[in-house]
């Protein structure tokens, strides 16, 4: 389900991705995109064969299994360099801009998907097709960053979900219904979560800065929050894509 209005986004056939969702015009960071909304199911119980990657952690006691057929932020597909985020609300799981997104550009999350353990699930589902220049060709992390997420995520859930996250918002194989309303923007800035990575968009030229010495990464992360764009800084011959699981990703120009 989406929050925003349909004269904000377009669901689009993607190359070598399946649909995929497009801004129609620019997306201040924070906004609200939508409502991950679907059937009510035991966790762990998806057969990603038969249903591929459509199902949703929640809390302790149930996923939502998304229908894929149906147009909603379940279409919304994964980058190395993701322009949203998750965001556990009273029981649902939102998806957030997690920086400006720019009119046209795709919006995409992180599957966020720990180390590759599934049985029975060739290696070739998982690959990552994204197009990112700092793709990391898979959607499985590494054990240590995907636990320090994890911890933070389980944290997050908990505090924001309150009385769901042990209850179950329905009967296993119910619909989970919308919220009545929803927030138009959340400050996700100022959870510890969202500090560990923030991507500037590839699509548009990076902003120009002259500082003479890398700012720290609050600093970073606000300004690419901001412009939604990567960082150049001239002076040092340097272009910063953004930051992973704490970690500055740049590139040496010249």
């Amino acid at each position: 389900m989406f929050v925003l209005s349909l004269s904000s986004y377009k669901v689009k056939r993607m190359r070598n991705k399946g649909r995929g969702v497009l801004a129609r015009c620019d997306i201040a960071p924070g906004t609200v995109i939508g409502d991950y909304l679907g059937t009510i199911i035991k966790p762990y119980t998806n057969d990603e064969n038969k249903h591929g990657l459509y199902d949703m952690q929640c809390g302790h006691s149930y996923d939502i299994m998304a229908d894929k057929a149906m147009v909603g932020v379940q279409l919304i597909n994964h980058s190395c360099a993701n322009n949203t985020e998750l965001y556990p609300y009273r029981g649902h799981v939102l998806y957030v801009a997690a920086r400006k997104i720019f009119a046209n550009e795709e919006m995409t999350a992180n599957y966020a998907m720990g180390i590759a353990d599934e049985k029975n699930i060739p290696c070739a589902l998982h690959a990552c097709c994204c197009g990112s220049r700092i793709c990391n060709g898979t959607l499985h992390t590494s054990e240590e960053s995907f636990e320090k997420w994890y911890d933070a995520w389980e944290a997050l859930v908990k505090r924001n979900f309150g009385k769901w996250y042990y209850r179950v918002p329905g009967k296993y194989g119910s619909q989970l219904e919308p919220l009545e309303q929803y927030p138009a923007t959340i400050a996700i800035e100022k959870e510890p979560l969202y500090q560990l990575s923030c991507f500037g968009s590839e699509m548009k030229i990076p902003s120009v800065w002259n500082d003479v010495k890398i700012p720290d990464l609050k600093t970073l992360r606000q300004r690419i929050r901001a412009t939604g764009r990567r960082l150049a800084f001239p002076k040092m011959r340097l272009v910063i894509y953004g930051i992973r699981d704490g970690m500055l990703i740049a590139e040496r120009k010249g």
